[in-house]
């Protein structure tokens, strides 16, 4: 049985009254949550959620259905340890947002990426990333960096950024500290997610430890989470965060409490900072139809004089009149209207094609199993939660096999989709996305 004192939900009662967790005052909540429980605020609000999924492509199933689950559509989703290559041969795509990627270069693993809504205007800021390079004893950091642009007030900046556990932690400081210094100099809003492998828990008997977060303190910067991210049967570490110098709005933060990795999903939703371009990406047009319209358009239609067409000699003339008079009474009638398209910051559901409807309400009750175990961690809860997973897994794996025979056998006289198939199987294929397949 689990330690109770590394029970999530225990931390949620508890840790206001623990003096090894972080301490400051700025206006916002931090709590342990479950996915569906992230309330759907205003669109308007900007958010961030940060995933370490350590392998995209490997975790893509769970993370598309958790990203499903979810009934707050973020401004930025931010992943640390993406694993994708430097050929972007295995990146992933996800309906409605515009990826920034940076892979790890030379080894495997690392890498960072941000995907951005695209209802949100934004430039890509190289100048800012963390320079350290790779040597023989030490791995370098990765990061990625964007400005938002906000009508009407200081854009905002965007920071992910990955640290690995053998970085050469004196020029990680350093190259931290110039990035932070010139965002300062530059007064704009700021956020910065990452992995930092800094366990934040232990900020008073770590000198290094104590020295990240002054770096961060000393830039007027904060973390918004307070509370471990990686929780093991033995351990809790707080090493995911998300930092920011906003403090004249209130942030609601969190730890989603979900399985899509060994790293617990964390998020901020800030009140009252529209970024979104209301002018371009969620303006759409539509028809207006009600059964009235469609009344008067048929009594409109039948006293329009129709004699001028049957007196012509050319079929092609006859018919360009014909649709020129139908469609003046049809505009007349049903108009076309622009409006704010409620629904543009809504992703279309991501999932694979393999993952059918009795799979999805397979992952729901895993998903039911899971948080029952991390709410109540008894051996029996763990049991009943792993062997149901696995058999899960094991079931779409099935499906997927499945899924591609099929596909296969449908393309066996047309070598060049029989290609795309077989490389989509390898995972060769560019532009993978995540998005509708129902």
């Amino acid at each position: 049985m689990l330690n109770l004192k590394f029970n999530p939900f225990v931390f949620n009662d508890v840790i206001n009254n623990s003096n090894n967790l972080i301490d400051y005052d700025i206006p916002h909540s931090c709590s342990y949550t479950f996915d569906h429980n992230i309330s759907a605020t205003c669109e308007k609000d900007f958010s961030i959620l940060h995933i370490n999924p350590r392998s995209f492509n490997k975790n893509v199933d769970l993370i598309s259905t958790f990203l499903t689950s979810l009934r707050h559509t973020f401004s930025i989703l931010a992943l640390s340890e993406t694993w994708f290559k430097e050929d972007g041969s295995n990146l992933i795509h996800i309906d409605n947002y515009n990826l920034v990627n940076t892979p790890r270069c030379g080894r495997r693993s690392g890498g960072v990426a941000i995907y951005v809504h695209n209802t949100i205007s934004f430039r890509i800021r190289n100048d800012l990333k963390l320079i350290d390079k790779p040597s023989e004893h030490f791995d370098h950091s990765e990061s990625i960096f964007i400005e938002i642009t906000v009508p009407g007030t200081k854009n905002i900046v965007v920071g992910n950024i990955y640290r690995a556990h053998r970085t050469n932690i004196e020029t990680f400081f350093y190259d931290l500290t110039n990035c932070l210094t010139k965002i300062n100099t530059e007064e704009k809003q700021c956020y910065i997610s990452g992995d930092f492998n800094l366990d934040l828990l232990h900020s008073n008997d770590n000198h290094i430890i104590n020295e990240f977060l002054s770096i961060f303190y000393n830039h007027n910067m904060f973390p918004l989470i307070d509370r471990p991210t990686r929780i093991t049967p033995s351990t809790a570490s707080l090493i995911d965060n998300i930092f920011t110098n906003v403090f004249t709005h209130y942030i609601k933060s969190g730890v989603v409490i979900a399985d899509v990795s060994d790293h617990y999903p964390v998020y901020q939703i800030t009140k009252s900072t529209p970024i979104s371009n209301a002018n371009t990406a969620n303006k759409i047009s539509t028809r207006l139809f009600n059964q009235t319209r469609i009344q008067h358009f048929f009594e409109n239609l039948s006293l329009v004089d129709w004699s001028c067409i049957t007196d012509l000699d050319s079929s092609d003339h006859a018919y360009n009149v014909f649709i020129d008079k139908f469609t003046e009474v049809y505009n007349v009638h049903f108009p076309i209207s622009k409006h704010s398209n409620n629904n543009s910051r809504r992703r279309c559901i991501p999932q694979k094609p393999w993952i059918i409807s009795a799979i999805l309400k397979s992952i729901t009750r895993k998903d039911k199993l899971y948080k029952k175990y991390a709410s109540n961690p008894t051996e029996s809860n763990k049991t009943s939660y792993v062997n149901y997973r696995n058999k899960l897994t094991s079931l779409i794996r099935i499906s997927k096999q499945q899924y591609y025979a099929e596909k296969l056998e449908e393309t066996k006289f047309n070598s060049k989709q029989t290609w795309n198939v077989l490389n989509n199987i390898m995972g060769r294929q560019n532009n993978k996305h995540i998005s509708s397949f129902f």
